[in-house]
């Protein structure tokens, strides 16, 4: 349980490092391969009367999507 709350800890951090990264450059980064990198965001209303701010990182592929047959 130990390990997987390390790496809990460490995935949370280097989220935020990517987070403030992504911002620096503007918001929206494009990748190499076609994917473009930006960074969503939410509110949450939390138990303890205060809310809490969350950001993420979306990555999309810009390439087209096969339709359905």
């Amino acid at each position: 349980m130990r390990q997987i709350e390390r790496l809990v800890e460490a995935y949370l951090m280097a989220e935020r490092d990517l987070v403030a990264a992504i911002d620096a450059a503007g918001g929206s980064v494009p990748l190499p391969d076609g994917r473009t990198v930006t960074v969503g965001r939410a509110e949450f209303d939390s138990i303890l009367d205060r809310q809490r701010r969350r950001a993420w990182v979306i990555i999309r592929s810009n390439a087209s999507i096969p339709s359905r047959r």
